[in-house]
């Protein structure tokens, strides 16, 4: 079985696609991009919209990252990380949606952008869309750990695709002082990404470590 994400290291959804299938014990291949390349053939023929991630399977395509999480559970053996029980479905559900419309737009694009991804490639912070986004994040985050509450995990007691769409989004708000302040006001999301960023998936698929497999791959 032949698996191929294609996408940019250091892309929150590039590494949430990494991560499930990390989870699910996977073999696959990363087929690092360079930024730049998104809007570029050959990659419009692997996503018309050209965004990342992109996926093969044996030759198969499919983009969109929650399509690709989802296909990767049902076709890979191993325990499931999409809950049977509709309040726990729907909670991951619900907390996929907060992901992406509400926490990637109004907080990692202005907040963690501009605090951990310009500086790593020498760009310009803009300081004003950082303290614009502080009050949505502040309440995007709140909404996290509220909806959290006293679970181990976002949809209740066992991981599940919610976890892994939005680790890699808060792994790196933590690194930007406006995050790391922010998180200091919620225990309980503090205790979840504690235990996320230990297991080996996250540790595998952090941006230096997928910098370094990608230039083994190219020596």
């Amino acid at each position: 079985m032949s698996m191929i994400v294609h996408g940019v290291p250091g892309s929150p959804y590039v590494r949430a696609v990494l991560l499930t299938l990390e989870e699910k014990d996977a073999e696959y291949e990363l087929a690092a991009m360079q930024f730049g390349t998104l809007k570029q053939q050959p990659h419009l023929s692997r996503h018309p919209f050209g965004r990342i991630p992109a996926f093969e399977h044996d030759g198969w395509p499919l983009y969109e990252t929650r399509a690709i999480m989802r296909y990767v559970d049902a076709v890979v053996p191993g325990r499931r990380l999409q809950p049977e029980q509709p309040r726990e479905a729907a909670r991951m559900e619900q907390m996929m949606n907060i992901v992406d419309w509400y926490l990637m737009p109004q907080v990692s694009r202005p907040i963690v952008f501009n605090r951990v991804v310009a500086p790593r490639f020498g760009l310009p912070s803009n300081e004003e869309a950082v303290a614009a986004a502080i009050p949505d994040a502040r309440h995007c985050v709140g909404e996290i750990a509220r909806l959290l509450d006293g679970n181990t995990w976002m949809a209740g007691d066992a991981l599940s695709l919610a976890d892994l769409l939005l680790a890699p989004q808060l792994s790196m708000f933590a690194q930007a002082p406006e995050g790391a302040q922010i998180l200091q006001e919620h225990a309980n999301l503090r205790g979840w990404l504690e235990r996320i960023e230990a297991r080996p998936s996250m540790q595998a698929t952090n941006w230096d470590r997928l910098l370094e497999r990608t230039r083994a791959a190219a020596a």
